[in-house]
């Protein structure tokens, strides 16, 4: 698995890879960040499903300024499920896959192997997140009349670590169901598909049209993780939901990859 993990590492450290990741990381934070500020409202005009919108009243908390970034990371689900998705699918279409396993013949730690050094940048691609949005978010506030002397106290040290917790958890989530789809359909295109029409319009379809969808299904959970809990879903369900999910994906895949043939 550490060799795996060392192959990794080697393609996704490139020069190219890094400063793209960087760039786009950089402009999400500031924009996101800006969005969500701007986007707070006084908790008197917020009404019945506005779950996710920040409250001016909320943002001079000591955790105000990270909260700012796991809402804003909160809406980037499908570029994560896209990233992971096309990242181990393309394996598959351009027979590298098949390659890798001519040197690491033990499947599954040649996969957890690939995971673990995905997730492992998109950690800290995501403590970088944090850093640029909590600066930015710093600089924004005044404008918006919000006190930010509450935010660099020891209790905003302990909240940040919280809301980056929960949004690598978050992550983490998409991350493993987009790879699980990849070595399950093993194809760009297909896995893409399933992956957005699933998480996107099919999930949110049901929810407006049964209630109780948002407590079963795991883009929904990962939403209501994301923000908080929400006032149908609470944290802890959202998150038993995603893990039960996750663990389920996880094992279809692996078996999937250890028990049919790579021959592309």
């Amino acid at each position: 698995m550490i060799c795996s993990v060392r192959a990794e590492l080697t393609k996704i450290l490139r020069r190219k890879v890094v400063l793209l990741t960087a760039a786009v990381a950089l402009v999400f934070a500031i924009g996101a960040t800006a969005l969500v500020v701007a986007a707070a409202e006084p908790a008197a005009s917020l009404g019945p499903g506005a779950d996710r919108t920040l409250s001016v009243e909320a943002l001079p908390a000591a955790g105000g300024g990270t909260q700012v970034f796991r809402d804003a990371v909160s809406f980037v689900g499908f570029f994560v499920l896209v990233v992971f998705v096309g990242w181990t699918a393309v394996e598959f279409s351009r027979g590298t896959m098949r390659t890798m396993l001519l040197r690491q013949p033990r499947r599954i730690p040649l996969l957890a192997g690939k995971v673990a050094a995905l997730l492992g940048f998109a950690a800290a691609t995501l403590a970088c997140v944090e850093l640029v949005s909590w600066f930015t978010a710093l600089v924004l506030a005044p404008g918006s009349g919000i006190d930010t002397s509450a935010w660099t106290s020891l209790a905003a040290l302990r909240a940040g670590v919280v809301d980056y917790g929960a949004a690598l958890v978050w992550v983490a989530g998409y991350a493993l169901l987009g790879t699980a789809l990849a070595v399950v359909l093993r194809s760009v295109t297909v896995a893409l598909a399933v992956g957005i029409a699933w998480f996107g319009p099919f999930e949110h379809i049901l929810q407006n049209n049964w209630a109780g969808a948002a407590r079963y299904f795991p883009g929904l959970s990962l939403e209501a993780f994301a923000a908080g809990g929400t006032s149908e879903v609470g944290v802890g369900h959202a998150l038993v939901v995603v893990t039960l999910v996750v663990v389920v994906a996880v094992l279809v895949a692996c078996t999937s990859f250890v028990r049919r043939d790579v021959t592309a």
